[in-house]
C-alpha cells in the first residue's frame, strides 16, 4: 500500500501537467486564430480609434513664426508610403525585378530627415498649411509638410522614432478599415498596418486623416479600364465608405487623400459635402495659394528618389 502512494501521486501529477499543457495549447491556438482573423479583417465601421487624448492637427495652436528671411510663396508637400531598413528588404519588396517604387529605405529616409533638421526646415501641421493656402498665415521659406499614405506599421516602427527625435510633425492618411485592434509582431515582408495602440502612442507626431475606409482599390470600369473605386462606384457608395472612415477617426475630416491620386468633379463634390476643407493629389510640384483646395499637389518620395532630387523638392 505504501509503495502505491508515490506511484499514484506521480500519475496524478503527470495527468495534471498533461491537462495544463492541453489547456495552454488550446488557448494559444484560439488566441492565434483570433489574432489572425482580426488582423485580416476590417476594423469595425461603427468603432472609433482611441485618440481622444491626442492633441495634433486642428487641436494644436497654430504657431506664429519669426521671420528673419523671406516668407514662403509655396510649400512642398512630401508623400511617403513604406519605410523599410535595407537589411529587411527581400524579394517580397520587388516588382518585375525592381524595388517597389513605394518603398523608401530607412537609411535614405534618415538622410532626408537629417537634411531637413540640419538646414533648419520647419515641418508644418495640416491646419498651418490650410491657413497658408487660404492666405491667412505666413510661413517661413524653409517649410515643408510631411505626409504618409495608407497607415503602414513600418511608419510607426521605422519613421516615428526619428520624427519624434527631431520634433517633426507629419500627417498619416489612413485606410481606416485596415487598422487592427491587436498589436502584431512586426514583419517587414508583410503589408501590415498600425494597431489602435500604436496610433494612440504616435499621435504626438502624426495627425491622422482619411484615405477611405475600404475603397483604396481599383477595378475595371465599363470601358474595361482599371480605375479607382472612387471613380467606378456610384456616389452614394463612395460617400458611405468615406463616412465610415470619418467615424473611425472620431469625426476628424480636415483633409482627404485620393487613392492613387485619382478623382473626378464628382469626387470633389463628395469630399466637400462631407466637410473636408482640402484634398491631396499625387501631382509632383509644390503647393501654393493659387491651387484649388481639393487638388493640392504633393511630391512623391519613391525608391528611386535621390537625396539630390529630395533637396530640389524641398527647396522649391
Amino acid at each position: 500500500m505504501k509503495d502505491r502512494i508515490p506511484k499514484l501521486a506521480l500519475a496524478s501529477g503527470f495527468f495534471t501537467l498533461l491537462g495544463a499543457l492541453v489547456f495552454i495549447t488550446i488557448f494559444i491556438i484560439k488566441d492565434y486564430n483570433l489574432l489572425s482573423k482580426e488582423h485580416a479583417g476590417l476594423f469595425p465601421q461603427n468603432h472609433q480609434f482611441p485618440l481622444n487624448h491626442c492633441k495634433t492637427g486642428s487641436q494644436k495652436n497654430n504657431r506664429s513664426f519669426p521671420f528673419e528671411g523671406k516668407q514662403a510663396e509655396t510649400v512642398p508637400v512630401l508623400t511617403y508610403h513604406r519605410i523599410i531598413k535595407e537589411s529587411n528588404i527581400s524579394k517580397q519588396h520587388y516588382i518585375d525585378g525592381a524595388l517597389n517604387p513605394m518603398v523608401v529605405t530607412k537609411e535614405e529616409f534618415t538622410k532626408q530627415m537629417n537634411y531637413l533638421k540640419d538646414n533648419d526646415f520647419v515641418t508644418l501641421t495640416l491646419p498651418e498649411v490650410y491657413l497658408f493656402l487660404i492666405g491667412e498665415m505666413d510661413i517661413p521659406d524653409k517649410s515643408v509638410l510631411l505626409t504618409f499614405n495608407d497607415g503602414y506599421k513600418d511608419n510607426f516602427v521605422e519613421a516615428y522614432p526619428l520624427l519624434k527625435k527631431y520634433d517633426f510633425t507629419a500627417v498619416n492618411f489612413l485606410i481606416t478599415g485596415a487598422i487592427t485592434k491587436r498589436v502584431q509582431p512586426f514583419n517587414p515582408e508583410s503589408d501590415q498596418y498600425f494597431s489602435t495602440k500604436e496610433l494612440s502612442k504616435a499621435c504626438d507626431v502624426f495627425d491622422y486623416q482619411s484615405h477611405t475606409y475600404n475603397y483604396h482599390r481599383r477595378e475595371n470600369n465599363i470601358q474595361n479600364i482599371e480605375v479607382s473605386y472612387l471613380n467606378s462606384r456610384i456616389d452614394e457608395e463612395v460617400t458611405k465608405d468615406i463616412e465610415k472612415s470619418i467615424h473611425n477617426l472620431n469625426g476628424v475630416n480636415l483633409a482627404f487623400s485620393y487613392p492613387y491620386g485619382e478623382y473626378s468633379p464628382s469626387t470633389i463634390n463628395i469630399v466637400k459635402d462631407l466637410g473636408f476643407k482640402m484634398a491631396f493629389t499625387t501631382e509632383d510640384r509644390a503647393a501654393s495659394p493659387d491651387d484649388h483646395l481639393y487638388e493640392i499637389p504633393r511630391f512623391n518620395i519613391l525608391a528611386a528618389t535621390t537625396l539630390e532630387t529630395f533637396i530640389e523638392y524641398v527647396n522649391n
